[in-house]
């Protein structure tokens, strides 16, 4: 899939940013997953959300968010970067803002 201004990131890409999914890097947690804070190989700073298990969507709904959020665009949201569907894993990755929430 190929969205105008999102990446589609590499689980290799995610697991190097997040130190693999090192606690000291989880900044949160809700019903979707956890939360972590992760650092690009360009220095970019993201979030990225991993969702556990049991709240995996299916890939249509999974892309269908996917194109919500990226269309969405507002000076109080986070922007969406990216997402990664590889290994069985859907993560999103948001703009990351420190001592704020998604």
């Amino acid at each position: 899939m190929n969205i105008d201004g999102v990446r589609d990131f590499s689980f290799k890409e995610i697991v190097s940013a997040t130190n693999n999914f090192d606690r000291s890097t989880q900044v949160g947690q809700g019903g979707y997953g956890k939360v972590y804070r992760g650092i690009l190989c360009d220095i970019t700073v993201v979030a990225v959300k991993h969702a556990e298990e049991g709240s995996l969507q299916d890939q249509t709904e999974f892309l269908k968010e996917i194109m919500l959020l990226s269309r969405l665009h507002h000076r109080n949201l986070v922007s969406l970067f990216g997402y990664s569907d590889e290994e069985r894993e859907q993560m999103l990755v948001y703009e990351f803002m420190p001592n704020g929430t998604l």
